[in-house]
């Protein structure tokens, strides 16, 4: 290597050596900076900003819509725990009126038992006091019969 650079040394050509075209390459340099700048840089990062401007923009509806669906969903399952409730108070009611109603069922049924059981007791006493009342006066008429057939005459009843 370092003989390259003695041979360029004794040539009298030095890479580096500023010239004329240092400037006019300096000069094309900065022209095709502005000229790219201008054509592709600033576009590319417009649209690049859009771009993200829009992804952005998506973010924030999709985060929005999924606010307003977690609400509905919300409000949703409200309603339907709300409609569960009143549906099971309401069974409840018709549940209770219904042990209610067969709790009189049973009380009036009970009541007409009752009632039959003692109109069935009175008949039977009447029936009873009927029937000693018949037993009494057939006794006495047998007795009649037999005492004036054993003894061939009537014999008074005296004290009862």
């Amino acid at each position: 290597m370092v003989s390259m650079t003695l041979a360029f040394a004794e040539g009298g050509g030095n890479i580096i050596s500023p010239d004329g075209s240092l400037v006019f390459v300096l000069v094309l340099f900065l022209i095709l900076v502005f000229v790219l700048n201008r054509i592709l840089f600033r576009p590319i990062g417009r649209v690049l900003d859009e771009r993200q401007t829009l992804i952005e923009g998506a973010a924030n509806e999709a985060r929005a819509a999924r606010r307003s669906y977690e609400t509905r969903l919300a409000e949703y399952e409200a309603t339907i725990r709300q409609a569960r409730a009143e549906s099971y108070k309401r069974s409840e009611q018709e549940r209770a009126a219904a042990v209610e109603e067969r709790r009189h069922l049973i009380d009036d049924a009970k009541q007409q038992a009752h009632e039959q059981i003692e109109r069935a007791k009175q008949e039977i006493e009447q029936q009873v006091v009927h029937a000693r009342a018949a037993l009494e006066s057939e006794s006495r008429q047998i007795a009649e019969r037999i005492s004036r057939t054993v003894l061939g005459r009537t014999v008074g009843g005296g004290a009862d």
